[in-house]
């Protein structure tokens, strides 16, 4: 159908208005987070109780979760509501962050994207913005149900045997280190140092390895990754490569090669899964990445398809490279030091 039979009321309902719907349920997702009304619900509540509980009016609640129960983030229970089973999982103790962090993050992501061509980039954001980022895309290392789910994933894969029995890892661009700090704990036996160019996420980073009691065990070393240089050091790495602009990637690599020891594995995240990209090329998954795509690009980050990664290890001088899936079920490329 054209756009001259197109009404404005059809325009509107058929693209607009379910963007407009799905912002709107999320800012009464951000409501009920801040106001402690999801972490109610993870029990059966009625409207009353949780007025009581809150300390908000009790006509302000009910009009609240009955949206919310229309948008399926709540459910019937007997007289009451809880959280439907998406959102249990959501905020339980299994999520990869907590979703108060997922929040966060999606704010300064809209923030990001809405100063898309201005002079807004990952160094002008403010502390606050990058700590909330970084927090929203992390592993949370204090969820005990993530952390046991990350051991059993890490069991069934061999290759992470020389980190269990003692081995050392290196990780070029930790963040606040929320992956490596649960692997930590999942595989008591492993040592790490963890790169961090940002003073405020690699200072979050050390707030965190003593708050989990970890600080014999990892170390958080604030430099660029080109910088740092301990030869034949470290028994596996991970390059956090979607968070590196063209000019670092060599650098980081030359890195990682000198700094693994001989037939160390190094693996690099990719953004996306390949095979559903590729089945669905106008999917969600598709969508979703290129609208993250924008953020990175406009830090000069450069897309990379696996075939495009796998080049860009083995012209750094690492064999055996290759594209699959990692013990989490995410995609990785993953390449050995000769």
């Amino acid at each position: 159908m054209g756009a001259d039979e197109l009404s404005f009321d059809d325009a509107h309902d058929a693209v607009l208005g379910p963007l407009l719907l799905a912002r709107g349920v999320l800012d009464l997702v951000h409501v009920a987070q801040e106001r402690g009304l999801l972490t109610a619900l993870r029990e059966p509540s009625t409207a009353p109780d949780l007025a009581a509980a809150t300390g908000l009016p009790a006509v302000a609640v009910a009009s609240l979760v009955e949206a919310l129960e229309l948008n399926e983030v709540v459910e019937r229970s007997g007289d009451g509501y809880r959280l439907s089973a998406p959102w249990m999982v959501l905020t339980g103790d299994t999520a990869m962050s907590p979703l108060e962090s997922l929040l966060e993050s999606s704010d300064v992501e809209r923030a990001l994207l809405r100063a898309f061509g201005g002079r807004v980039d990952y160094w002008t954001m403010s502390s606050e913005q990058r700590l909330s980022f970084a927090r929203g895309i992390s592993p949370d290392p204090f969820a005990p149900g993530l952390v046991a789910g990350m051991g059993a994933a890490l069991g069934r894969d061999p290759s992470y045997d020389v980190l269990r029995t003692g081995g050392s890892l290196l990780e070029l661009g930790c963040g606040v280190a929320g992956r490596v700090l649960a692997m930590l704990q999942a595989l008591p036996g492993m040592t790490a140092v963890g790169i961090e160019l940002s003073e405020d996420l690699a200072a979050e980073a050390r707030r965190r390895t003593v708050a989990l009691g970890l600080t014999d065990r990892f170390e958080v070393v604030t430099t660029d990754a080109a910088a740092f240089d301990r030869p034949d050091a470290f028994d596996r790495g991970y390059w956090s490569q979607f968070f590196f602009a063209e000019a670092g990637r060599g650098p980081a690599l030359a890195t990682m090669l000198r700094s693994l020891r001989s037939g160390g594995l190094l693996e690099a995240p990719l953004l996306g899964d390949p095979e559903e990209l590729a089945a669905d090329p106008r999917g969600r998954m598709a969508r979703e990445r290129s609208v993250f795509r924008v953020v990175l690009g406009s830090w000069g980050v450069p897309d990379r398809t696996a075939d495009e990664l796998v080049a860009e290890f083995a012209d750094a001088g690492f064999v055996d490279v290759e594209a699959g899936r990692g013990p989490f079920g995410n995609w990785r490329v993953r390449g050995r030091r000769p």
